[in-house]
């Protein structure tokens, strides 16, 4: 009894695994990847922008819906003296690597169908469709700057507005956006896309306080290095920026998005096609 349970089992995994054989893709994207929040006084900008990467796997339910999961690593950072006349003696600047985990939910507004010769597709009318997604995300990051001297600096440990508790740097993102993608094979596409995450911090860039803490406190808790990088004016001579100047805005989330040439490629058949058998 035993052996024939055992059977049907692996029977039943076999005929299932390869009936979704050729639902399965796995991608690789690149491109370019900016943020939005205290340090960037516009909302999508390419002053500032660095490098991002990505993998992940995609399986196809419908001819029109699929789920992705991928696996990022990005730069972001942004300096005063690049962010408009009037924050220049702010003199705040910060980057950060970034590692994220997303799964995402995918739409195809067409469905891109099999080609009639099982190789090239260039008699199909249907090699082209934007799409949208949306889903849920887990990422890390921990800003850092740059002192006086030059030395590389992690801000999150010296408290530079005196929170009484360290934010956290693993943070929940939701990510969404639009995409094209467009069939040049049967088992191989292109896309291009545009991702947004909105996150629940305002510390990406360690920046969130509209008012500088005391610095003597800071000194006294933390440090000197605390102090010093809370406030940076003062390292701009005769700077017309006051301690009691504007550092941040609390009301407004940070968040970062990415702009990305993705190359999609079908795994497990033998005669690919982007589309979910009828």
């Amino acid at each position: 009894m035993k052996q024939l349970l055992s059977f049907c089992c692996l029977y039943f995994f076999a005929v299932t695994l390869t009936y979704s054989q050729n639902k399965w893709f796995i991608n690789g994207s690149l491109g370019p990847s900016n943020y939005v929040g205290d340090l960037q006084d516009k909302q999508l900008a390419f002053r500032g922008m660095k490098l991002n990467g990505s993998v992940g796997a995609t399986y196809q339910f419908t001819p029109h819906f699929s789920t992705n999961l991928s696996f990022s690593l990005l730069k972001i950072g942004a300096s005063d003296s690049k962010n408009g006349p009037k924050w220049v003696y702010r003199n705040l600047s910060f980057e950060s690597m970034l590692f994220e985990t997303a799964v995402t939910g995918e739409f195809d507004l067409i469905n891109i169908e099999e080609a009639d010769d099982g190789n090239l597709i260039n008699e199909n009318p249907r090699q082209f469709t934007p799409y949208l997604f949306a889903g849920i995300g887990l990422f890390h990051f921990n800003p850092y700057t740059y002192d006086q001297s030059g030395k590389q600096v992690y801000l999150q440990p010296l408290h530079t507005e005196d929170q009484n508790k360290a934010y956290s740097l693993w943070q929940v993102c939701l990510p969404f956006g639009i995409g094209a993608k467009y069939s040049v094979t049967n088992n191989f596409r292109i896309s291009a896309e545009f991702n947004l995450r909105k996150t629940f911090t305002d510390y990406l860039d360690d920046v969130s306080q509209h008012h500088y803490a005391d610095s003597a406190v800071l000194l006294q808790k933390y440090g000197p290095e605390s102090a010093s990088l809370s406030y940076r004016a003062d390292e701009i001579p005769n700077t017309p920026y006051k301690f009691y100047g504007y550092r941040g805005n609390p009301s407004r989330k940070d968040d970062y998005y990415t702009i990305v040439i993705k190359a999609t490629i079908q795994l497990f058949t033998h005669n690919p096609k982007f589309y979910y058998p009828h």
